[in-house]
C-alpha cells in the first residue's frame, strides 16, 4: 500500500513539474512574441501636432501644433509661440525609438513604473495620416551606458518597455517649458545704429561709424559699449506676465537697426503695479515678460553717460 502511494505521490508530482515547465516555456514564448523592439517610427516631416498632458501640469492639455510660419503653443488661456528647438528635440525622440527591455508585461506593473492614467503623462502625436497615443512613466538612469532610461507604453497595449533617453523628463514639463523665450536676439556685427527713446531730452542714438561706436559724434568707450552689445545681442527671459495688456505709451523704447534682419528690433518697456515693468520685443510680440526685479530694464536701457569714455558705467533707472 505505502509503494502504491509511493509511485501516485511521485507521478503527480511528476505531472505538476511538467505543468509548471509547459507554462513557464509558454510565458517565456509569449514574452518573445509580442516584445515590441521598435516602440515607435516616425517620418518627423509628417508630424502635425502634440497634444501632452503632463503630470506638471495636473493633466491638462499643452497643445503644440505645425503651422506656416513655426510651431504654435497653446493652453486654456494663452496661445502663443513654441520654442521650436524644444519641439525639435521632442520630435527627435520618435524617430526610431527601439525598446531597450519589457518593463512590465500587463497591468499589474503599471503603478511601479508611473504608466498608469493617474501616474503617467499621456502623449498624442498626430501625423499627417496617422496617430498615436503614448503613455510616459518613471524615468531612471543607466549608470553602465550613462544615459537615462524612461518607461512608456502604448495607450492601447498593456505591455511597458523602457527605451533610452530622457523621454520622461522632457514630457513632464509646464507649459512655460514650451515657450519661446526670445527677448533680443542678433549679430551685434551687424547691427548699425541703436535709438534709446527715453522721456523728456534724454533720448539719443548709439551709431556705427566707420567701425567705431559714437553718440552724437563723440567716440564711445569701446570696451564697455562692446561688452554692452554682446550682452544684449543673446538675451532671452522666462518670466511672462499673461495678465497684462498695455493700457499706455511705453516709457521706454529701443530700436535695433542693422543689416541682414528684415526688420528693425523694436524693445518696448512698461509701467505695471503687478509686474512693476514689463518688456516686449518684436522678436515675440505675442509675450510680455516680467521685470518685478528691474534687472532686465537696466540690462537694456542705459544712458549715454554709459557709453562715454572715461564716464561711470551709471545704468538708467
Amino acid at each position: 500500500m505505502s509503494k502504491k502511494l509511493n509511485t501516485k505521490s511521485l507521478l503527480v508530482i511528476t505531472i505538476v513539474l511538467a505543468v509548471i515547465l509547459l507554462l513557464s516555456k509558454y510565458q517565456s514564448e509569449k514574452s518573445e512574441n509580442t516584445f515590441r523592439e521598435e516602440f515607435i517610427k516616425i517620418d518627423t516631416s509628417s508630424v502635425q501636432q502634440f497634444l501632452i498632458y503632463p503630470k506638471a501640469e495636473k493633466g491638462k492639455e499643452i497643445k503644440i501644433t505645425r503651422t506656416k510660419t513655426g510651431w504654435e503653443l497653446q493652453n486654456d488661456k494663452v496661445k502663443t509661440f513654441a520654442d521650436s528647438s524644444a519641439v525639435r528635440s521632442l520630435i527627435a525622440n520618435f524617430a526610431d525609438m527601439k525598446s531597450l527591455s519589457l518593463g512590465a508585461q500587463n497591468k499589474e506593473g503599471w503603478n511601479d513604473l508611473q504608466v498608469s492614467d493617474t501616474t503617467g503623462t499621456r502623449l498624442k502625436i498626430i501625423c499627417k495620416d496617422k496617430s498615436y497615443e503614448i503613455m510616459v512613466g518613471k524615468f531612471g538612469y543607466n549608470s553602465a551606458s550613462r544615459n537615462g532610461i524612461s518607461y512608456v507604453r502604448h495607450v492601447s497595449e498593456e505591455a511597458t518597455y523602457a527605451v533610452g533617453g530622457f523621454l520622461s523628463l522632457n514630457v513632464n514639463q509646464g507649459f512655460n517649458a514650451w515657450r519661446l523665450k526670445t527677448f533680443i536676439k542678433g549679430n551685434k556685427n551687424n547691427w548699425t545704429s541703436l535709438t534709446y527713446s527715453y522721456p523728456g531730452d534724454s533720448s539719443f542714438v548709439l551709431n556705427r561709424q566707420n567701425n567705431s561706436w559714437k553718440v552724437n559724434g563723440a567716440a564711445t568707450d569701446s570696451l564697455f559699449t562692446d561688452q554692452y552689445l554682446s550682452r544684449i545681442s543673446n538675451l532671452p527671459c522666462s518670466e511672462f506676465a499673461d495678465d497684462f495688456s498695455p493700457a499706455s505709451t511705453p516709457i521706454y523704447t529701443l530700436t535695433i537697426q542693422g543689416n541682414n534682419q528684415l526688420s528693425p528690433i523694436v524693445i518696448r518697456a512698461y509701467q505695471d503695479l503687478n509686474h512693476k515693468y514689463v518688456l516686449n520685443s518684436s522678436l515675440n510680440n505675442d509675450a510680455y515678460f516680467s521685470d518685478a526685479q528691474g534687472s532686465l530694464i537696466n540690462a537694456v536701457f542705459v544712458s549715454s553717460n554709459s557709453f562715454m569714455k572715461h564716464a561711470e558705467n551709471k545704468k538708467k533707472k
